[in-house]
């Protein structure tokens, strides 16, 4: 096949649906493929590149935050690998405050939508170049979407699949100005859903919060595809548990933190009850958060002493740190549509997970399902009950049982590249 992807994100930016497209592409290259990327441009990166087979069109900016990079030639800001986490100085707190007050007000669809225009442009030269099998848009951002409804007008007869990795209209928490965008967000996400020849989305709840919204008609077309564990790891990689009844306690989180849908106030409040229970945990009890801090976290992470922030780190070392690890931490999310892609990854580490959990539906909860590594803490009312709190106290002391590793690589293989570009595959053949 010859195949056009459209992705705002794709390697080396670290992010969830760049590492999916990265793998997918690059297995398909592998495959005898021609596989052509559409993404947007990054400081140091050219504009035309073949990678590991795969060729890469690089144009415009994903954000304003990449404008300003290269306006100003920075490589190494905020969002980037081994940048490391500072204090937001004041220039980064005018700078958030006005992308809150101003420019999230105003934007649309999202704050990928400077890089609309020119993939456009780019978009509609390479399918007259190209005349590829299909065209796959990938989300978020939302803009990649709209870029496919262009196409499709542009292009008739275009195979066309749309990869939802979240949702955008139907979202608990709006992603633009509501006030002025709200029918214009359900109105072309109706479209996307309607006008795509197929969609691929995480999770049945995705499905059927689509199907609440907007009908039967638009889910006709809708596939699950399940998250991405790249690379599967090997037996010898996992480091078992071991109950520490003295010593340190070492738990680390992974990925972004994002309000008002993912905060760690529930967390830090149960770490403050938990010192209070038991105050010998204060000195042996180490948090450890792995992946980009935003402004309005760091305060209220940095002044906790059992608190390390490490930043974004490569997708290789923090699998070493998730090893080295006694507990692996999941901030749950407000809405019950989104499964993290880090799911797959916690489950294959091995490793006793404790998840506050804030849906009755939690995609998190039903991933794991009856798996005895994982203590789940529900949240109400922005904070763990006192019964919860007290099991966690019980069970951060005590023994956990080893994963059947048979079983678990069993289950793990249903996550693989190969396996998830044979799924993908099937959906363009139809």
């Amino acid at each position: 096949m010859r195949l056009l992807i459209v992705t705002a994100w794709y390697h080396p930016f670290i992010h969830p649906r760049a590492h999916r497209w990265t793998a997918l592409a690059e297995q398909w290259a592998a495959e005898g493929h021609e596989i052509h990327v559409l993404c947007s441009g990054r400081v140091g990166e050219p504009a035309e590149a073949t990678l590991n087979g795969v060729h890469l069109h690089r144009v415009g900016f994903d954000s304003l935050k990449e404008l300003a990079y290269r306006l100003t030639g920075d490589k190494n800001g905020r969002g980037r690998v081994g940048a490391g986490v500072q204090a937001p100085g004041i220039l980064m707190r005018v700078g958030a405050w006005l992308y809150r007050t101003a420019w999230k007000s105003l934007y649309f669809p999202d704050d990928a939508c400077i890089w609309y225009w020119p993939a456009k442009r780019k978009a509609l030269t390479l399918l007259d170049l190209l005349e590829p099998d299909a065209l796959i848009t990938v989300s978020l951002p939302f803009t990649g979407h709209l870029i496919g409804l262009a196409a499709r007008k542009n292009t008739r007869g275009l195979y066309w699949l749309a990869d939802m990795g979240d949702p955008f209209a139907v979202q608990w928490q709006p992603l633009n100005n509501a006030f002025l965008y709200g029918r214009l967000n359900r109105l072309l996400e109706r479209k996307v859903l309607e006008q795509a020849d197929a969609v691929a989305v995480t999770t049945t709840q995705t499905k059927e919060k689509f199907r609440a919204h907007y009908g039967d008609e638009a889910v006709v077309a809708m596939h699950i595809v399940p998250p991405l564990l790249h690379p599967l790891p090997g037996v010898s990689e996992r480091r078992a548990f071991m109950a520490k009844q003295s010593g340190k306690i070492r738990m680390a989180y992974f990925g972004a933190l994002y309000a008002p849908t993912r905060t760690p106030d529930a967390f830090l409040d149960l770490m403050e009850r938990s010192f209070a229970a038991q105050p010998e945990l204060r000195e042996r009890l180490e948090v450890h958060f792995y992946g980009e801090i935003f402004p309005e976290f760091y305060g209220m992470l940095q002044q906790r002493p059992f608190i390390h922030l490490h930043g974004l780190r490569p997708r290789a070392e923090v699998r070493t740190v998730m090893q080295d690890m006694d507990i692996l931490l999941n901030i749950g999310n407000l809405s019950d549509i989104q499964l993290p892609s880090k799911a797959v990854e916690y489950l294959a580490s091995g490793k006793p997970v404790v998840h506050l959990s804030y849906s009755e539906t939690d995609p998190f909860l039903e991933f794991f399902g009856d798996n005895k590594l994982i203590l789940n803490l529900k949240v109400e009312n922005g904070r763990v009950g006192e019964s919860s709190l007290h099991d966690w106290l019980q069970w951060l002391e005590a023994g956990k049982p080893a994963p059947d590793v048979h079983d678990l690589n069993k289950r793990l293989a249903a996550f693989g590249v190969a396996v998830l570009a044979n799924t993908y595959r099937s959906l363009l053949n139809a």
